[in-house]
């Protein structure tokens, strides 16, 4: 009985060749992107699960009263304070982050994956040694540990356990060498070095000892009876104990949770996700693994007829609407298996593709246990999807009709293809116009004006160990020689000076600024910004009223200019130019309002900025190059950078490299939503292409008939093309209202974001009538052209 199934499958297969063909192609099609996709989407609602105990582990978040901030990081001493009063915190640990600067072979290199972690580090947290183990590493404080991928960067093939690495003036020994980070982890540190090396430094230590210092991220791991509620209240206990006054409040994150944060007020360098991104490709890999299963049913059912007396004979002779019914779903999962063969060959070969593409490291998936599970749930699905309902209709024939020819599909078979057609081109529409309006979204925070001119222009900021032992003044003349040093090359045009990168102003503080009329409980989140009196001409910022600093006015170094948010927001009197402002104990006034420009990302709404004058804040330069003389200008800024920090990498960003970093994300999301969207929009086609040919082989005498009554070529393409037209205009219509819903919530996360206009739908509507009509005009064509006599003679 089974060898008989599956002779008589392949016997299907071979005979229905063009179909079985059509189907295998767009179902591997779909289910490779299908299984890209639920592979991405696996690896970002898994992260952190891998560890022990997981679901027990915390980050202690702290929540500033004063300036209602939100931050990840606690005070260094908090721990120790946990370990002792909180029985219901099982384990307890801290980790700082760091970028440290290697010396290996005399060449420096800077590691921006690094991290200070403490003694329990690894009793909660679970890594793979391939040499050396947690008690080697913490048995000095300086030692280290380098992921397998680094270890082979600095030392071949040679054994990297014993080797001796420089950072700054100390040496530190490898001491054990970690399996490199897994794509599903937010902590993705290729550095480890024990935190007791850092507060060796006695200055480290008397800073990380003050309560007012936020520096560590702080973990707990929780007693299986413990209740997180409680410890939160108790930790907060703790910091009002030691911060009387200040109302702060701590809360625990899961550890699960951390990777889809968004209210931090300021992120760490771990790993976050967007959880509205992976919503969204949950639905894109549903829609994808819908559609081309939905081929397969529409062309299946079509063709009904074809096998209607190959059916009814195998009933005559006495085979049972069972036995048929195994039958039909042993070819639909003939062909969902081998289409998952040629899917699992497909995302072998483009999985490193892949993972460039998303920045995930997918390292040997099919040795997961998870990739198997999408792959079987995947062949479960279009398995069903494909089989039940064909092989339900096929297997319900009656004989006699059959034998008779009497017509076997049912008008609700019909309507239901019908609909299946509406559903595919429904979710291809959809797609298209969310890959218009992200495209758009892009295209506009890649052209809006940021309020400054970044080109031309490139930033690197001094180290501290370069002010090191210096006092203000020696700073400030430090600074002015270097800007002359610069400003004399022939291949830079100008030089300014600033104490951050105009392109991300990562800082901002709270309760340091005060103005005549502020309520005093107004205590608002400003980003300082201190430049020197070229800043304006250079960056080409616009002034609203007022002007800039002049180099000449010596009231200037404690004047202040305010961005036009701040004027707003902080409600300054009018006139707003010679009110009096105070700015971290600095009393001045504001001789100046600039016009608002993006200082981050056009995710964040513009924030309140005051700008001063304090030679002290700034070691940042920028340095704009002549036309054509970007190389020499590197290199002189290169030898200025030698000779005053020569123990560090010279560390430069063009600001336009600095502005697209921004959107990194976003352009990879478009990319792969731009990517699925034409295999879906190409799958589509695929099933209109066999249904349209399978209708016109349907009509094959009408249509001949009608040429020999004078029926024209545009008649009989109007004739075969009129249903499917109308199908995909139905299709448009429902998915516009679906389409503006997802796209309008999405744009939310964008605090600048484009209008949805209504030519966004129509001109996605036409596209996708067009694509409609060339797929089903190409076989309409042909068969209008076909000899109308050789059809009539055909049977």
């Amino acid at each position: 009985m089974i060898k008989n199934f599956f002779l008589s499958t392949r016997r299907t297969l071979t005979r229905y060749k063009s179909v079985s063909l059509l189907n295998i192609f767009g179902l591997s099609a779909g289910m490779t992107a299908a299984v890209l996709i639920f592979l991405w989407v696996q690896n970002e609602v898994s992260y952190d699960n891998y560890h022990p105990d997981a679901a027990r582990i915390y980050r202690i978040t702290t929540h500033i009263a004063s300036a209602n901030w939100t931050w990840e990081s606690t005070p260094f001493p908090l721990a120790w304070h946990i370990r002792s009063e909180i029985p219901d915190v099982e384990s307890v640990t801290r980790i700082e982050e760091t970028s440290p600067i290697f010396r290996v072979n005399d060449e420096l290199f800077t590691e921006k994956k690094g991290a200070y972690v403490d003694s329990n580090w690894f009793n909660i947290f679970h890594y793979d040694f391939l040499e050396g183990n947690a008690r080697d590493f913490l048995s000095r404080p300086f030692n280290l540990a380098l992921t397998r991928s680094k270890a082979k960067k600095y030392f071949g093939e040679m054994n990297p356990i014993g080797q001796i690495i420089h950072i700054d003036s100390l040496d530190f020994r490898v001491a054990a060498v970690l399996r490199d980070i897994p794509a599903n982890s937010s902590f993705g540190y290729d550095v480890l070095i024990p935190l007791d090396a850092y507060v060796s430094n006695p200055d480290n230590r008397k800073n990380e000892l003050e309560w007012g210092n936020f520096n560590v991220l702080t973990f707990i791991k929780l007693r299986p009876t413990a209740k997180p509620e409680k410890v939160a209240a108790a930790i907060t206990g703790i910091m009002n104990n030691n911060r009387p006054k200040q109302g702060d409040r701590m809360s625990l994150t899961p550890l699960t949770s951390i990777h889809f944060e968004s209210d931090l007020t300021f992120k760490g360098d771990m790993q976050q996700g967007n959880r509205t991104t992976v919503n969204i490709f949950i639905i894109l890999g549903i829609f994808l693994l819908t559609i081309a299963c939905i081929n397969y049913v529409n062309l299946t059912t079509a063709r009904a007829s074809l096998r209607a007396k190959e059916v009814g004979i195998r009933k005559i002779v006495g085979a049972g609407r069972k036995t048929l019914f195994i039958q039909f779903v042993t070819e639909s999962m003939a062909i969902s298996t081998i289409a998952l063969l040629i899917t699992i060959l497909l995302v072998s070969l483009v999985l490193p593709a892949f993972s460039r593409l998303t920045d995930r490291n997918f390292v040997a998936p099919f040795a997961s246990p998870g990739i198997w599970k999408i792959l079987g749930l995947t062949l479960l699905t279009a398995t069903v999807l494909n089989g039940v309902y064909p092989a339900l209709l096929l297997s319900s024939f009656r004989p006699l009709n059959v034998l008779k020819g009497a017509t076997i599909l049912r008008f609700k078979d019909v309507y239901l293809r019908k609909g299946l057609v509406v559903l595919q081109f429904t979710f291809s529409i959809v797609l298209i116009i969310g890959t218009i309006v992200i495209q758009r979204q892009l295209s506009f925070i890649q052209h809006a004006d940021p309020g400054y001119n970044r080109s031309q222009l490139f930033y690197f900021d001094l180290p501290w160990q370069a002010f090191h032992n210096k006092t203000q003044e020696q700073s400030g003349s430090m600074i002015r020689d270097i800007k002359h040093e610069l400003s004399s090359q022939t291949s830079v045009d100008a030089v300014t000076n600033a104490s951050s990168s105009i392109v991300n102003i990562g800082s901002s503080n709270s309760g340091s600024a005060d103005w005549d009329g502020r309520d005093t409980t107004f205590n608002p989140t400003i980003h300082p910004l201190s430049t020197d009196q070229d800043f304006f001409k250079v960056l080409q910022l616009k002034m609203q009223q007022g002007r800039w600093f002049d180099p000449h006015m010596i009231t200037d170094r404690h004047n202040f200019i305010l961005n036009e948010t701040a004027i707003n927001e902080f409600n300054i009197r009018k006139p707003v130019l010679g009110q009096r402002f105070i700015f971290h104990r600095d009393t001045g006034r504001i001789i100046g309002v600039v016009k608002d420009f993006h200082f981050a990302s056009l995710h964040e709404k513009i924030g309140p900025v005051v700008i001063f004058n304090h030679e002290g804040w700034r070691s940042g330069f920028y340095i704009k190059t002549r036309p054509g003389n970007t190389t020499r200008a590197l290199a002189a800024a290169r030898a200025t950078w030698l000779r005053y920090a020569p123990d560090k990498p010279f560390d430069y960003t063009f600001l336009d490299d600095e502005f697209d970093s921004l959107y990194k994300a976003d352009r990879k999301v478009s990319t792969l939503i731009l990517l699925f969207s034409a295999i879906a929009i190409i799958i589509s086609c695929l099933g209109l292409f066999g249904l349209a040919a399978f209708t016109a082989q349907q009509k094959i005498k009408e249509i001949g008939i009608r040429k020999v009554l004078g029926a024209t070529i545009a008649n009989i393409v109007a004739l075969l093309s009129r249903d499917f037209l109308r199908l995909v205009l139905l299709s448009v219509f429902i998915a516009i209202p679906i389409a503006w819903w997802a796209m309008y919530h999405w744009l939310q996360d964008f605090a600048y974001h484009i209008p949805l206009g209504a030519w966004i739908f129509v001109g996605a509507g036409v596209l996708a009538t067009g694509i409609a009509l060339l797929t089903i005009g190409s076989q309409s064509l042909r068969a209008a052209t076909a000899n109308p006599v050789k059809n009539l003679r055909t049977e």
